[in-house]
């Protein structure tokens, strides 16, 4: 699965998978929303004018990332852009106390203004704006507010931090992980620039999770360890680069010791990332398994062992599948039908244990020519432990009767 060790130029090590805080050298596919942002806020600082950003998109699609990239590459560009202040709040389970309590205890350490904050815990809402407005004024430096999950704020305070903002010398980016509420829609207008994250393709995604584990290890990860995890992603959940990094987070005590992952323990630990692994019902499945033919539990028993009897198997091509298809039929000395293969691959895929993998192109009844079979990947859904114990128990329930 790994491949001999070899020193990486732009090895960083496990930072480069833990800290919430890290923004790889380059954002791969990404270049659009970076240089926008660039623009924006270089003209903002410049002519001295005050900025409200809204990036849109799931948890895990790389707002932060974005945001992070473009203020470290500001303050590495020119001394100038040293004049800003970046204040950083996550909105989620704050309220409006709690935010603007957060922005004072910070601001705190920028301006000339000395209380105490006992002093503060108990006031009101008003005496706490007025504390945030005196101290922003304070500040000789342009500050950028930066409010992440900012739709756990009700629209009527985010209004009034965007306000502040437009009439202070503050901008105000704000990122937001769900689709906007009809009652925040109006809040659009508030915004000089607004954002909606699209989606990666399963290609770009590989290409991420190759960039970060270059960055993560010493050595280079296989490859197809980092196309199973792009395919488990696109099946279980959406293209984003979050679930990924989270899974590899999860790999990285074997992957540092080059250690093999097996398939049954990839698949144990992407349940817990996806609530439909871990969801799964297979009092139903094994209904099912117990109700198919000798030839399908037989050929599903194969492709089990295909998958256990190599740790680095996390592939099946359709040309494999159609040798093991012809090794059941012989085993059960059955005539082979090609039809009836096809028809038991689809009915597979339909009841949720094999999926046709991005890298491939998933065949039809017009395309199964003989040069096309091993362009055509597919990957167990299921745990080949918990699928095997099914097998197993259906072989024994026919033996009993």
């Amino acid at each position: 699965m790994i491949s001999k060790n070899k020193a990486r130029d732009n090895f960083i090590g496990p930072k480069a998978l833990f800290d919430p805080l890290y923004v790889p050298p380059e954002l791969l596919f990404r270049e659009t929303e970076e240089s926008s942002l660039l623009s924006i806020l270089t003209d903002s600082l410049q002519d001295k004018f005050s900025v409200n950003i809204l990036y849109q998109g799931i948890e895990g699609i790389g707002k932060k990332s974005i945001i992070n990239k473009v203020l470290g590459d500001l303050i590495n560009t020119n001394d100038y852009f040293h004049l800003y202040k970046k204040i950083q709040i996550d909105c989620k389970e704050k309220n409006i106390e709690e935010l603007i309590i957060s922005l004072i205890v910070i601001l705190s350490k920028h301006c000339d203004l000395n209380f105490e904050l006992s002093s503060i815990l108990n006031s009101n809402i008003p005496r706490l704006w007025s504390l945030l407005k005196l101290m922003c004024k304070k500040l000789d430096n342009h500050v950028i507010f930066i409010f992440y999950n900012s739709e756990h704020l009700k629209a009527k305070i985010q209004k009034k931090f965007l306000t502040f903002g437009k009439n202070s010398n503050i901008s105000v980016i704000s990122t937001v992980n769900r689709v906007l509420r009809p009652t925040t829609i109006d809040l659009l207008s508030d915004y000089d620039l607004k954002r909606k994250l699209e989606f990666f393709s399963y290609d770009q995604l590989v290409s991420i999770f190759t960039q970060r584990t270059d960055l993560s290890f010493s050595y280079k990860i296989e490859r197809d360890l980092i196309e199973i995890i792009t395919d488990l992603i696109c099946e279980n959940y959406v293209p984003v680069p979050g679930k990924g990094i989270n899974i590899l987070r999860d790999l990285y005590p074997s992957l540092k010791n080059r250690d093999s992952v097996d398939y049954n323990s990839l698949l144990t630990i992407c349940e817990n990332h996806f609530d439909v692994l871990n969801n799964q019902d297979e009092f139903s499945m094994l209904n099912y398994l117990s109700e198919e033919t000798p030839l399908a539990i037989v050929f599903l028993d194969n492709l089990i062992n295909h998958f256990s009897s190599n740790s680095s198997n996390y592939y099946i091509n359709l040309e494999e599948l159609k040798e093991l298809f012809d090794i059941s039929c012989e085993s059960l000395e059955t005539n082979e039908n090609i039809e009836e293969f096809m028809n038991m691959i689809i009915r597979l895929k339909n009841i949720g244990i094999l999926s046709p993998s991005n890298k491939g192109i998933d065949f039809t009844y017009e395309i199964v020519l003989e040069s096309e079979l091993s362009k055509n990947f597919y990957f167990l859904l299921l745990n080949p432990i918990k699928l095997k114990a099914m097998v197993d128990a259906v072989f024994t329930h026919r033996a009993i009767f």
